[in-house]
């Protein structure tokens, strides 16, 4: 009981498609492409897609029996996790949030949201294709909303982050228990006012909970929230941007196969070596470098 205050580090691969697999067989043992198909709850195609890129990088294996394994070190750190996570024990909603899956009740939520929204804005799209586009000002809106009314968790890819009332909603999300997790670039302006700013700011976003990670080829504009919303958009997470000074637009999706994918993506960019979580060690690494400069 010790442990139950803590944090728990999150094993390689967690709420990726991959994770789904590796999550199932760790619970249940070695599994058929049946019992992987109904238990991670992918498409045919996709498990096929997944269960390739697990074989090539070698966390995966086939036995004779036709059934599929994990290496064991993974093995043994998605035992350790589920096992610290077993607080909660087998109650149907932790074993679904356990194998990667999130509620659809919540989609269902999201969705009926979206439409009284869209109804006090007087806006005119329909839901039926599982698509819709918007622009400018009801972008952001929506953007800062659905951010504010997550439940569970918050993912977002942008490669510029800086104080905004947009970037505030990441903050504000976390510092109310919600999972918030955002890949941006690291602060590079040349200006070193601009780049003190934004480096305070992140430093800001990590202390209210915000989990911080700097990669330098993400340029990508993605928000993702309970897994049931997915937005690709043209607008950055600061004033110039956010606040309308130049015209932005993107479309909306609440279909499962493309939140999926979008979110798929993510969390594989997150284990890409060129991506590091910020943590005091970073971020001081990073101040002493831009201090260097300066000698």
């Amino acid at each position: 009981m010790g442990d139950t205050g803590k944090a728990i580090k999150e094993p390689k691969y967690w709420g990726s498609w991959k994770g789904r697999i590796a999550t199932a067989i760790a619970l249940d043992g070695e599994q058929t492409w049946n019992e992987l198909l109904e238990k991670t709850g992918l498409t045919e195609a996709t498990l096929n897609k997944v269960l390739a890129e697990m074989f090539s990088d070698k966390t995966l294996q086939k036995t004779n029996e036709e059934k599929y394994r994990i290496g064991p070190e993974l093995y043994k750190e998605y035992r350790a996790f589920l096992e610290k996570k077993e607080n909660l024990k087998d109650s149907g909603k932790e074993k679904t949030q356990m194998r990667g899956k999130f509620s659809e009740g919540r989609k269902t939520e999201l969705v009926d949201w979206i439409n009284q929204w869209k109804v006090v804005k007087k806006l005119d799209f329909s839901l039926e294709p599982k698509h819709f586009f918007l622009e400018g000002r009801h972008l952001d809106d929506l953007s800062k909303e659905l951010i504010c009314n997550a439940t569970s968790e918050v993912l977002v890819v942008n490669p510029y982050v800086s104080d905004c009332d947009l970037s505030d909603t990441l903050w504000q999300t976390s510092s109310r228990g919600k999972k918030v997790r955002l890949v941006t670039r690291p602060p590079e302006d040349e200006k070193e006012e601009h780049r003190k700013k934004k480096q305070d700011y992140h430093t800001t976003l990590k202390k209210e909970g915000v989990l911080l990670t700097y990669n330098k080829r993400a340029h990508a504009k993605l928000i993702v929230v309970d897994r049931a919303v997915a937005i690709a958009s043209s607008m950055n997470f600061y004033s110039g941007s956010s606040g309308r000074e130049s015209w932005e637009a993107g479309l909306i999706s609440i279909e499962d196969a493309v939140v999926e994918s979008v979110v798929d993506s993510i969390l594989n960019l997150l284990e890409k070596p060129e991506s590091k979580e910020l943590d005091r060690s970073v971020m001081q690494t990073v101040k002493s470098f831009y201090h260097s400069l300066k000698q």
